[in-house]
């Protein structure tokens, strides 16, 4: 005996609203969809508009015949268990829908396979009117027909998104503009980031109302700067090739100073090191430790590591429904440890060398100092140097909470006491008096933070040079 439950289609509708899509992510989605349809060009046009607003994906992929566009239209489509073509960049059937539902509330398709031209719609307010799940199959008016257009290669595949009332919020045009604008800034960058080999390969060409995307790849962010590339690692599991290969990326000194801009991508410089896991040449992970017992640390921000799996892996690395988080499997966890852990080594003395060099025999020895001094405008202002090797330590130990201590030293910036100094310098009754500490006292400190350098990762004798080029240490070589 057993009882037959099948779900209510308004609660449901609204679980699948719920995945956790943003909206570069589920744009990311629906391109994973017309790649697989062997698409060389992908046009996204959206517009704006308080009560019409749109967004329109059209490729010239292979299309679908009528029975493929039902089947696709369904959610759960297929099984994630099912064996794929290599070049799938699918997982659970769902993607189509939880990704268009996640920022609108009807979602048209129109499709062309060569031979046939097939249509259907999903309206979210259709299925709670009706209480069940109601396929159209004719656009459900006629601005919606005119938004859809026609698709105008010999075949390919037509996406329309309408009710964007997760993307349109205040109702407001000017202000809806203004996010709809920004976030859009956002789809681009992240789409050059996660597609970015297929586009450099070109494969396939994006563009977004007009525009053609550029790629933006995370381990060759410039034209004539090239990265230090590691030893490149091979695994198996179920005969399924891994490759894993780290970069170090070159020092910020090295770069001008609008170049240095582009290791930002997407989140900042600090958030994109570490792992970028590529699934048949589709970004899945663009920048983290994973689940592996790492923090993200400024000293490491250099360090970034390429994975490349196939989809026949996709239940051994657990990627989830939106192809945005993954967890590295137990069979290889020591192997990709130890990887990381020697590029984070790598990557902390490329970092943290970048004020240690050779000296040329006569050549004064460069000093890193604690204060800088900043022009702009002709106007002079003091701060601590945020590229002092003890500055970067700090942070690096504070780990999430370092935004704290550098909130409190630009602080300390904006409060120093010049008038009162430049008034008592120029009192010739006021001595100053510049606080000095004993050497015994010097030693202890010098020490201390040789201990936690060399916990960092760097070697005792780099980490001794760095400390002595720095203008607390310099001129005292009997601490060494």
């Amino acid at each position: 005996m057993y009882d037959i439950v099948r779900p209510d289609p308004e609660k449901e509708i609204h679980s699948l609203r719920s995945f956790g899509y943003t909206i570069e992510t589920a744009i990311a989605d629906l391109i994973d969809n017309s790649i697989a349809a062997k698409s060389n060009h992908i046009s996204i046009v959206y517009e704006i508009d308080t009560y019409g607003s749109f967004l329109r994906i059209e490729d010239n992929g292979k299309g679908m015949s009528e029975i493929e566009l039902v089947n696709a239209m369904k959610m759960g489509s297929f099984d994630p268990l099912d064996k794929r073509s290599d070049s799938d960049l699918g997982r659970f059937g769902l993607g189509l829908k939880t990704a268009s539902f996640s920022q609108c509330k009807r979602l048209s398709v129109l499709s062309n396979n060569g031979q046939e031209i097939s249509f259907r719609a999903w309206d979210i307010d259709k299925i709670h009117e009706y209480k069940e799940w109601v396929l159209y199959k004719d656009c459900l008016d006629a601005n919606s027909k005119k938004k859809l257009g026609k698709i105008e290669s010999s075949s390919g595949t037509v996406i329309l998104w309408e009710k964007m009332d997760r993307l349109i919020e205040t109702k407001k045009e000017i202000i809806d503009k203004e996010n709809m604008y920004r976030k859009f800034q956002m789809v681009k960058t992240y789409i050059s980031l996660v597609f970015h080999r297929f586009l450099e390969n070109g494969s396939i060409s994006i563009s977004i109302n007009g525009e053609i995307l550029k790629p933006t790849n995370p381990f060759y962010p410039f034209e004539n700067i090239f990265p230090q590339e590691l030893q490149e690692s091979f695994y198996k599991i179920n005969n399924s090739r891994i490759i894993i290969k780290p970069y170090i990326l070159p020092h910020e000194a090295r770069l001008p100073n609008q170049e240095i801009k582009k290791y930002d991508i997407v989140r900042g410089w600090i958030e994109h090191q570490g792992i970028y896991l590529y699934r048949n040449d589709r970004l899945i992970i663009d920048g983290s430790w994973m689940d592996l017992n790492f923090r993200k640390r400024e000293s490491q921000r250099l360090v970034r590591i390429s994975i490349d799996i196939s989809n026949a892996l996709d239940k051994e690395w657990q990627i989830d429904v939106r192809k945005a988080s993954a967890k590295i499997p137990d069979a290889i966890r020591k192997n990709i440890t130890s990887i990381c852990t020697d590029a984070i080594v790598q990557g902390i003395k490329v970092y943290t060398h970048r004020g240690v060099y050779v000296r040329r025999k006569d050549e004064k020895k460069k000093i890193i100092h604690t204060w800088i001094c900043k022009r702009k405008n002709g106007e002079r202002s003091y701060m601590v140097n945020p590229q002092h090797p003890l500055y970067i330590l700090i942070c690096d130990l504070l780990g999430e909470n370092r935004k704290i201590f550098k909130s409190y030293i630009k602080t300390i910036d904006s409060m120093i006491p010049l008038n009162l100094i430049i008034n008592d310098s120029c009192d010739e009754n006021v001595v100053l008096k510049v606080e000095d500490e004993a050497l015994e006292s010097k030693r202890k400190i010098f020490k201390e933070f040789l201990k936690a350098i060399t916990s960092s990762g760097m070697d005792e004798i780099s980490a001794r040079t760095l400390l002595m080029t720095t203008d607390m240490f310099n001129k005292h070589t009997d601490l060494l």
